[in-house]
């Protein structure tokens, strides 16, 4: 196919590792737009772009595909001062952003100068410390949250296939949702993860998980292979009253952990008794538990 000419707004991890992708499949980044310089100068010398600045009024005439990779915060801001200052072939441009919580109708005012505009939300993790190249190979066969008009989809579709992903159509009014799903799925299992260090440091005296790496990776095996409620194990879903006690009395000098307990333990009742392995009376005695005990 006739390589792209890709514009990027927004030089961190996001754009970094989608401008990496695209350079690799042979389209041309012909401009790196970022708010500090050393930034893009970075991904420049990653994708052989020398056309770099902090003024979106710099983006190439040429630009035939403009990624906007920043922070939601920064969203709407950008898009006025690319509406207002950029010398762009509107007709002929493909424009999304990488907002997974935000849709593409903060694009409208593109959109009415006639460009194909929409949003595209890698499903992926970015850690901070994550070097480029691991960061591009952790890329391939990822989903793209895709979310726009009708028309915008084969366009949609053909650059996720150039970032050797797959696309998951995400309709408008439950974009908040998908984005809770992911963060659900990334952000809050890290979160618990650390939960998880911060009760086993009594017992192995370190913060490194791999005593228990095989018990997580193979729980998330299970929950994708089976669905996640039939994976479900443990004394909740035993109905082991007992043992909850006893976790709740342990945490007692813990209320950050005992109040994070409570919560996790409220909804496995609720996955439990779904999945039929807790009856109703049984799901509601370990309720009136988890809300009771001092």
């Amino acid at each position: 196919m006739t390589p792209f000419n890709v514009s990027i707004v927004g030089t961190g991890r996001v754009g970094t590792t989608l401008a990496a992708l695209l350079h690799r499949r042979g389209h041309r980044i012909v401009t790196l737009i970022n708010r500090t310089l050393p930034r893009a100068q970075a991904c420049g010398a990653i994708v052989s772009c020398n056309r770099i600045s902090t003024d979106v009024a710099d983006v190439s005439a040429a630009t035939d595909v403009l990624i906007i990779a920043t922070s939601e915060q920064a969203l709407e801001a950008i898009v006025e001062s690319i509406v207002t200052r950029a010398h762009l072939e509107w007709t002929r441009l493909a424009v999304c952003h990488t907002s997974g919580a935000l849709t593409s109708d903060l694009l409208a005012s593109l959109a009415q100068r006639g460009a194909t505009a929409f949003s595209l939300h890698p499903i992926q993790t970015f850690p901070r410390e994550a070097p480029v190249e691991s960061q591009v190979r952790s890329m391939e066969g990822i989903s793209y949250g895709f979310e726009g008009p009708s028309h915008a989809l084969p366009f949609a579709e053909t650059l996720v296939r150039e970032l050797g992903g797959r696309i998951l159509i995400v309709p408008k009014d439950v974009k908040i949702l998908y984005h809770l799903a992911c963060v659900f799925a990334s952000n809050f299992s890290v979160a618990i993860l650390h939960a998880v260090e911060q009760l086993a440091f009594p017992v192995t005296g370190s913060t490194n998980l791999h005593h228990f790496r095989k018990l997580i990776e193979s729980s998330i095996d299970n929950a994708l292979e089976v669905q996640s409620r039939n994976a479900l194990t443990g004394p909740i879903a035993r109905g082991s009253d007992d043992v909850v006690r006893l976790h709740l009395a342990a945490l007692q000098d813990r209320p950050d952990l005992q109040s994070l307990y409570r919560s996790l333990a409220n909804w496995t009742v609720h996955v439990a008794e779904s999945q039929g392995s807790i009856s109703p009376e049984k799901a509601n005695e370990l309720r009136k538990l988890l809300e009771n005990h001092g």
